[in-house]
C-alpha cells in the first residue's frame, strides 16, 4: 500500500511540473499562479504546497526534473565510461533539454539562481557531477596528479552557469549556448590535463574559441 501512495504521489507531482512548464511556455512567469498550475495538474492549490512547495520550489523542481533525467542517463552509460565522454554528456545534454522548453527554461533559470542562493538547494548539486568526472579523468591521467579535481570540476560548473545565466537572459543564442559550455569544460581540461593529453585540449579550445566569437559571444 505504501508503494502505490509514493507512486501516486510522485504522479502527481510530475503532473504538477508539467503544467508549470506548459503556462510558462504561454504566459510570464508572473502569471504563472498556484492556482493555475494546480487547475492544469488537476489537483488542489494544497496538494502543490504538499507535494512541491511555494512558487520558488516549483521553478527548482523543474530544474530538478532535467538533473533528474541527466543523473539517469549517466548511470546508464556505467562506471567505466571515458570521464571525458560523462563531462561532455553532462554540459551538452543539460543545456539541449534547457533549449528544448527554452520559453520556460528562460525565465525558470532568470530566478532561480537567485533562489538558491537565498536558501532554497537543488534535489542534486550539479557541481558534484563534473567533480566525479574530473576525479576520474585525474585516475586515468588525462589531468595531472597535482590538481585537485573537486576544484577543476567545481570550475567546470561555474563556467556551464555563466554561459547559462547569458543564455537566459538572452545575450547568448541557443547555439552560442551550446558552444559556451562546452568551452568551459574545454578551458578547464586544456589548463589542468597532463603533457599526453594538453594539445588536444588547446586545439579543441581554439575551434571552440572562433565558433564562440562567430556566435556573437564577447563582441561589443
Amino acid at each position: 500500500m505504501g508503494g502505490l501512495r509514493e507512486r501516486n504521489k510522485a504522479k502527481r507531482r510530475e503532473a504538477i511540473v508539467d503544467s508549470a512548464l506548459a503556462l510558462l511556455r504561454q504566459h510570464e512567469l508572473h502569471e504563472v499562479s498556484i492556482e493555475r498550475v494546480a487547475a492544469g495538474a488537476e489537483v488542489s492549490p494544497a496538494t502543490v504546497y504538499n507535494l512541491v512547495g511555494g512558487r520558488e520550489q516549483l521553478l527548482i523542481a523543474c530544474v530538478d526534473r532535467v538533473l533528474d533525467r541527466l543523473v539517469d542517463e549517466l548511470v546508464s552509460l556505467g562506471p567505466d565510461t571515458d570521464p571525458l565522454e560523462r563531462a561532455r554528456l553532462i554540459v551538452d545534454r543539460s543545456a539541449e533539454a534547457f533549449i528544448a522548453d527554452r520559453d520556460a527554461y528562460r525565465q525558470i533559470l532568470g530566478v532561480v539562481g537567485g533562489v538558491t542562493r537565498s536558501g532554497s538547494r537543488l534535489a542534486i548539486d550539479p557541481a558534484q557531477l563534473q567533480v566525479a568526472a574530473m576525479r576520474d579523468a585525474q585516475q586515468r591521467k588525462v589531468l595531472r596528479s597535482d590538481v585537485d579535481p573537486a576544484a577543476v570540476g567545481r570550475q567546470v560548473y561555474l563556467s556551464y552557469n555563466g554561459a547559462m545565466f547569458a543564455w537566459a537572459g538572452g545575450a547568448l543564442s541557443d547555439d552560442g549556448f551550446r558552444i559556451a559550455v562546452r568551452h568551459g569544460l574545454v578551458s578547464a581540461l586544456a589548463a589542468f590535463a597532463t603533457d599526453r593529453h594538453r594539445r588536444r585540449f588547446l586545439d579543441e579550445l581554439i575551434e571552440l574559441g572562433d565558433q564562440l566569437t562567430a556566435a556573437g559571444w564577447g563582441a561589443a
